[in-house]
């Protein structure tokens, strides 16, 4: 929602407070003065760290929609965007920071993505199965604002 917010010249809680009030997307760039194309462009670059990329008809979509738009597939709702949400949760971290043989910070200060946290494991040589027992479906990444 920031990368949106930012297109159309609002705050990320201002571009909240116009989608609660009953508003899509479409109608708040309408207001801004933002073409759709600038919109949808938006939408997809906002969307860019989600585990589904979004494609046109998706942020078509996302752009209709009456309120705040749901998170694209593969994106878990709620938590700072971009975020591993699961690095957020302590007994997950340390379970994490065990699989790595890492510290709990060093962990958290270079897995900033979802992506960046698999290339440890990989190159740690983890087998990802051992993921399943450490993580919830949605934990590695979340993009929802």
């Amino acid at each position: 929602m920031a990368k949106v917010a930012d297109a159309l010249g609002l705050s990320s809680d201002d571009l909240k407070t116009a989608l609660k009030s009953g508003k899509s997307l479409n109608d708040v760039a309408e207001e801004q003065g933002v073409s759709h194309d600038d919109l949808i462009t938006a939408i997809k670059q906002g969307g860019s760290d989600a585990a589904t990329e979004i494609t046109d008809e998706m942020a078509e979509e996302i752009a209709s929609t009456v309120g705040k738009p749901t998170p694209p597939p593969g994106a878990a709702p709620g938590g700072p965007k971009g975020e591993n949400s699961c690095l957020r949760d302590s007994s997950k971290l340390s379970r994490l920071s065990e699989l790595l043989n890492m510290d709990s910070s060093s962990v958290t200060s270079q897995a900033t993505s979802a992506s960046s946290l698999v290339s440890m494991l990989q190159s740690k040589g983890v087998d990802l199965t051992q993921l399943r027992s450490v993580l919830n479906s949605g934990d590695l990444l979340d993009v929802a604002a």
